[in-house]
């Protein structure tokens, strides 16, 4: 595999390669229409331990008693249960699907790019910080393709190590600058970006540029040949009827400030998930129709996670953040089923995806349904705890 290579080197071409691109190049797309009871009084602030693994070691998972164990609290699943479960959802599907290849999009989050549309069928979401103190999302779609996704936008070098353990994984976006480009021609990713894929892509006339490009989805796989080997899941997923594995504690949500974006996740136990907000209003997203949803994902993972100012700047003069999350550890918060489990995460190196674990080292298992992942800067994170 072409990622075996990359391990030494990676880091060093992801830092100059931080650079926004001046435009998402919409010049060379034509624009077209498109076919649970435990109380407690106060809201907690956290502070994460400052414990990210610098040095180039990874420290190994806590341990209880004198034996460590990475084994996930549930029961085992036969191969033939396992073999019909989407790798990153935990729900039924059909076995013909098991064998696509993922489709990662670069999706935008600026005040221009709502509603979006289509990201609420992404089984994996990556919430990542960008210059002027905006997310930006890396939605991973695999149990189902939505016909159309947009607003669509440019790639960071944050998304190298969170898509090189995709191995195979196809990738839609509009522009970067040349080092990224560059830099993701060296890993085991097929680019179905606007540049290689133009006639996939157009420009909706009713947006605002550059949040208006959209894709449509469910034709990238048309153009490439792919290998027929199943995608290996992030994470062990919970059986219905287990509960070992469950939250310490319960609690209403959670708020996340990453500077121009503030997010609220509360517990919504009709649809049994965390409801999203954005600056005080429910993020809704759009279906093919054009009816509104309000994103309520599963499992919600805060990774706080360090960042780095590069001398990089964006058009705007903002100088373009870096997530340092190739490999190392640190604090981890994980929401499911209407509670917290508060643990670490570990990544051994940039080619691996990231674990989870609880404090006392066991592997978590995530309820079946989508996760989201919001990469959090320190500090930035409150917890709501239930009221009297």
């Amino acid at each position: 595999m072409k990622q075996a290579t990359l391990v030494i080197g990676v880091a060093g071409l992801i830092c100059i390669a931080c650079a926004a691109d001046l435009r998402d190049a919409h010049d060379t797309v034509n624009a077209e229409t498109p076919p649970t009871k435990l109380a407690a009084e106060a809201t907690t602030t956290i502070q994460p331990d400052q414990s990210n693994d610098e040095s180039g070691k990874t420290p190994e998972p806590s341990t209880s008693g004198t034996t460590s164990t990475t084994t996930p609290q549930q029961k085992p699943v036969s191969d033939q249960e396992r073999e019909f479960l989407a790798p990153f959802r935990g729900t039924p599907i059909d076995s013909t699907e098991l064998y696509s290849p993922p489709l990662a999009l670069k999706i935008d989050n600026a005040p221009t790019a709502l509603p979006q549309q289509g990201l609420q069928d992404a089984d994996i979401v990556f919430e990542e910080l960008v210059e002027g103190g905006l997310t930006r999302f890396l939605a991973i779609f695999h149990s189902q393709i939505p016909a159309s996704v947009g607003p669509i936008r440019s790639g960071r070098s944050t998304d190298i190590p969170l898509l090189m353990p995709f191995d195979g994984a196809l990738f839609g976006w509009s522009g970067s600058n040349w080092a990224f480009r560059k830099l993701l021609d060296t890993v085991a990713i097929t680019d179905v970006g606007l540049y290689r894929n133009p006639s996939h892509y157009w420009r909706q006339t009713e947006r605002i540029p550059p949040s208006n490009l959209w894709v449509r989805a469910s034709q990238l796989f048309n153009k490439e040949a792919h290998d027929p080997h199943s995608s290996e899941p992030l994470w062990p997923y919970e059986l219905p009827e287990e509960t070992t594995s469950g939250p310490s504690r319960e609690i209403k949500g959670v708020k996340v400030d990453w500077g121009s974006t503030k997010v609220e996740h509360l517990w919504d136990a009709a649809r049994s998930g965390w409801a999203r907000s954005q600056n005080d209003d429910p993020h809704v997203v759009l279906d093919l129709k054009g009816e509104q949803h309000e994103l309520a994902p599963e499992n919600l993972i805060i990774q706080f996670t360090k960042y780095v100012l590069t001398n990089e700047e964006d058009v705007n003069g903002a100088r373009i953040p870096l997530g340092l999350v190739s490999e190392g550890s640190g604090t981890a918060l994980i929401l499911k089923d209407g509670g917290l489990i508060e643990g670490r995460w570990i990544k051994a190196n940039v080619t691996v995806h990231t674990d989870f674990f609880d404090n006392q080292g066991r592997l978590i298992a995530m309820s079946p349904g989508s996760t989201w992942v919001l990469l959090a800067p320190r500090d930035s994170v409150e917890i709501l705890e239930i009221d009297d």
